[in-house]
């Protein structure tokens, strides 16, 4: 089962390493509060897997999610290792990355591909989590950078094992969906290769990125597009170093790295963008994307990530990024029409001042007082969530992402509706005009159809967009 059919508040996803103490010892209290804040952004994908702190990450993550019901988020895991209840007593041998959780719990690790491992991987995580089922489960590591050259043996084992015992699952409707949870290319490009299994996403960390793209574009996108095998991008900021931090690939950033971070930097600043943003448009705009998950272990980040999300991204930025070679010549863009993300826009000038119209428009129950197509709403959960019913009767529920009063602006995504589009995002934008003395309204959206073209989504929105800012107009001429 796809991935992207199953995420009703769009494509932003939270990956949990962090929360296993990668590189620190993060305090319960603050792992609580990240999780929390993104669940109140709108997150409802959350992943996890055993090796995060051998466990930690899914307790914690648990914790958390038992505060909600089981239905209103999307989880997934991984297996490929076991977490024993004896200590380690050496030190920890994962490769080229043995030093990501030193602050976890000490519990011993090892690895185990095979069907009766996977099994009991999947049973140990239900009693960690909390929960009664799994939704996706993702084969983990199984790949160079932590088997060395010994990791096509691993992949075998894996195949006869993991492969068939998670298929099984699958087409049981035990879980919805299994692939890889790999940070390298090889191991997708192998299972996309083979013909006795059928995947149905695979999470693939740091090898789709900004930074980092070129050999998943040419090896591994376009096969996953064919075969309808969804990707979810984890690391888009490629160990941080794409959002202000020093690491690449968990390890610090050599000269060569951090010169083109700056060339980057240099021309989103130029267009007054967050690095953030162009990180994550980009990872998102090739079809194969499903969704993104970056981590984070403080509850900041995650209001970051979500401002970067709703940035509109001008169009020439990414045109200058094709030109710098930034991004290879053919790597799908938002600017792009084989890009299966849709777009609407419409503006207004409004005879009143800023303040003026954000009173009118900016409250979150306020559609009925302006937008025809809504004459009802009613809000939920504290204020976040709103149920808009339309003239033909039909409900809409969106959820309120982000809220600045200063700017005028607010963001919402859709999670039930009529319309036929998934990973639906929208803002509203007040901004002075003449001195101050009229305005400018602006509503974007970002969608993906489903069962439409793009042309036919856009159009829809974007006539939903212009009657509602031509009625907001004509209400304040009116007045005058």
């Amino acid at each position: 089962m796809r991935i992207r059919d199953q995420l009703r508040n769009g494509p932003m996803g939270f990956g949990a390493a962090p929360l296993g103490n990668m590189f620190r010892n993060i305090p319960d209290e603050e792992a609580a509060a990240t999780v929390n804040a993104a669940w109140q952004a709108g997150t409802r994908y959350f992943d996890t897997a055993p090796f995060y702190g051998a466990g930690l990450s899914e307790i914690r993550l648990g914790r958390e999610l038992a505060k909600h019901k089981r239905d209103e988020y999307v989880l997934s895991t991984k297996v490929g290792r076991l977490i024993l209840e004896e200590a380690e007593t050496g030190k920890r041998d994962f490769g080229e990355k043995g030093g990501l959780f030193e602050f976890g719990r000490a519990n011993k690790i090892v690895y185990d591909y095979s069907e009766k491992g996977t099994l009991k991987s999947i049973e140990d995580s239900l009693k960690r989590i909390g929960v009664d089922r799994l939704d996706y489960v993702w084969v983990h590591d199984i790949a160079q950078d932590f088997h060395g050259d010994a990791w096509l043996a691993q992949f075998e084992i894996a195949r006869t094992g993991a492969f068939r015992a998670l298929g099984r699952l699958r087409d049981e409707g035990v879980i919805k969906g299994w692939g890889l949870g790999v940070n390298r290319i090889e191991p997708v490009e192998l299972l996309l290769g083979l013909a006795d299994v059928k995947p149905d996403a695979t999470l693939l960390a740091g090898r789709y990125t900004l930074l980092d793209h070129e050999r998943a574009l040419q090896r591994v996108m376009p096969a996953a597009v064919e075969k309808g095998i969804d990707i979810v991008i984890g690391g888009p900021y490629s160990s941080g170093v794409l959002a202000g931090g020093k690491h690449f690939e968990y390890q610090k950033a050599s000269p060569e790295v951090l010169a083109k971070v700056e060339r980057i930097k240099a021309i989103c600043d130029r267009y007054n963008v967050p690095i953030k943003a162009a990180a994550l448009h980009f990872s998102l705009a090739h079809p194969a994307s499903a969704a993104v998950i970056p981590g984070a272990s403080r509850p900041e980040r995650i209001k970051e990530d979500y401002a970067a999300l709703n940035t509109v991204v001008p169009d020439d930025l990414w045109h200058e990024m094709r030109v710098e070679r930034i991004v290879a010549p053919d790597a799908p863009l938002p600017i792009d029409p084989t890009s299966d993300v849709a777009e609407a826009a419409a503006s207004a000038e409004v005879a009143a001042s800023p303040d003026q119209v954000w009173e009118k428009i900016g409250g979150f129950n306020s559609l009925p007082d302006w937008l025809p197509y809504a004459p009802k709403s009613e809000l939920c959960e504290g204020g976040r969530v709103r149920k808009v019913g339309n003239h033909s009767g039909e409900t809409i529920v969106e959820r309120l992402v982000a809220f600045d009063n200063d700017a005028r602006s607010y963001s919402y995504a859709i999670m039930q509706s009529p319309f036929p589009v998934t990973g639906y995002l929208s803002t509203l934008h007040v901004t002075g005009t003449n001195g101050g003395r009229t305005s400018r309204v602006e509503w974007t959206g970002r969608f993906t159809p489903k069962g439409i073209s793009k042309v036919e989504a856009s159009k829809l929105f974007q006539g939903i967009y212009e009657d509602g800012l031509k009625a907001l107009a004509a209400g304040f001429e009116s007045r005058r």
